[in-house]
């Protein structure tokens, strides 16, 4: 067998074993050899970026579906698509249509149930969804399933809507507030760019003076239960109360339950957050808000002073039941005392179980209690729940003080 660097090699056109021109091979062979080897690694380099990017894709794909809820056509979901990562459900007939009417949220979709189709008040929710020209989507019971996880198996009544979350702005004091008009202005704490898309920057609120009262404004502190923050939006919104602030920690937060609790009032009701609840106190104390803090009537102050008949009122001796005294002394305030009559008032409530913190009590310019209704505890009942004992001393310093009398029956 010839040797040398064409053996073996056969080349068209040459007949028999005849020699090779090496220079044609390193000039031309070799080149061809070259080209056929680049393209095979050329074509190998393509199906591995290939086969990369598919599973890439088939990565992103299955991603989506995750985050999304992505639902093929002809399957039911069992859980309702988010249309932003910041969206979250609102529930029950009364959440839904106070979403609706309020409008301070960003609205993205309605789901309607059968059974919602059947309620009383349909007609004003779909009423109010298509004057936002939201998306409304009626389902049957294959839904069931999805609208339960929405709700977290709590009453929906129906009714599903998707939405942005409720704005609570982050402030840092109230400020200067207006009888006359009617206002109350507040400065906004920091916020991002997203953050301020959700709760706006608003800093002037109105509320509704009558001609003759000053805004009171409820700071609920250390309150856990969800379903008791809930019931006190839901009662303050109820007896006029002008706005709600809660401490960013140490407070339940304003989720779903808290939203259902509150039958839509939290979605009226201004909520606003403090980071620094003493110092949010102080702030608002040096601009002239009085602070009221809600604590126990000592046992030894139970029994009701003797008042003459001229300064009681005659409706279930409520006056009497309400005491206000100074934070610093034990000594009471006229039994006629109207906090908002007088100046811009916040009322505090402590939490459920061990009440305000001493830090906030210092804070007070006064103290706010509500007499026990017995003469003797027999079993230990020492005090009201904090939604009941909201409700009772909004409602009563709201109240319009009745014309007095001084001692020559003079009207003042």
């Amino acid at each position: 067998m010839a040797e040398g660097p064409g053996a073996g090699v056969f080349i068209p056109g040459q007949q028999g074993g005849g020699s090779l021109d090496t220079r044609a091979w390193s000039a031309e062979g070799f080149n061809v050899f070259r080209g056929k080897s680049q393209s095979k690694e050329q074509a190998d380099d393509i199906s591995r970026n290939n086969r990369s990017e598919r599973r890439k894709r088939s990565l992103r794909t299955e991603q989506t579906e995750e985050t999304s809820h992505d639902v093929r056509p002809g399957r039911v979901p069992e859980s309702l698509p988010y249309s932003t990562a910041a969206s979250e459900f609102l529930y029950g007939y009364s959440s839904v249509l106070a979403a609706l009417k309020v409008n301070r949220r960003n609205l993205y979709k309605l789901y309607i149930h059968n059974r919602g189709l059947d309620h009383e008040g349909k007609d004003a929710i779909v009423q109010n969804a298509r004057l936002h020209r939201l998306s409304v989507q009626e389902v049957g019971d294959e839904y069931l399933r999805a609208f339960d996880k929405a709700s977290n198996g709590r009453p929906h009544n129906g009714f599903i809507l998707e939405a942005s979350p409720l704005p609570v702005p982050p402030i840092t004091e109230l400020l200067s507030s207006s009888l006359k008009a009617g206002t109350f202005e507040l400065t906004l704490d920091k916020q991002t760019k997203e953050d301020a898309m959700v709760n706006g920057t608003k800093e002037k609120y109105s509320y509704k003076s009558a001609g003759w009262r000053h805004p009171l404004v409820l700071y609920v502190d250390g309150v856990l239960d969800e379903g008791n923050l809930g019931a006190i939006a839901r009662s303050a919104y109820f007896l006029g109360v002008d706005a709600i602030v809660t401490p960013s920690r140490q407070s339940a937060p304003w989720s779903h339950i808290a939203l259902k609790a509150s039958a839509g009032a939290a979605e009226a009701i201004p909520i606003f957050k403090v980071n620094q609840p003493a110092d949010f106190l102080g702030r608002s104390a040096r601009e002239g808000w009085r602070i009221y803090a809600s604590d126990a009537i000592p046992p030894a102050e139970q029994r009701p002073h003797s008042v003459s008949p001229q300064s009681e009122p005659s409706v279930a001796n409520l006056a009497s039941s309400v005491i206000y005294a100074f934070a610093k002394s034990t000594r009471r305030l006229p039994v006629q005392h109207c906090p908002v009559e007088n100046h811009p008032t916040i009322l505090m409530m402590g939490g459920e179980g061990s009440g305000l913190r001493t830090s906030l009590i210092n804070a007070a310019h006064y103290k706010v209690g509500i007499r026990h209704g017995r003469d003797v505890d027999e079993v230990g009942v020492d005090s009201l729940n904090v939604s009941v004992a909201a409700s009772l001393l909004c409602f009563h310093i709201l109240q319009k003080p009745q014309p007095r009398q001084n001692a020559g029956g003079l009207l003042f």
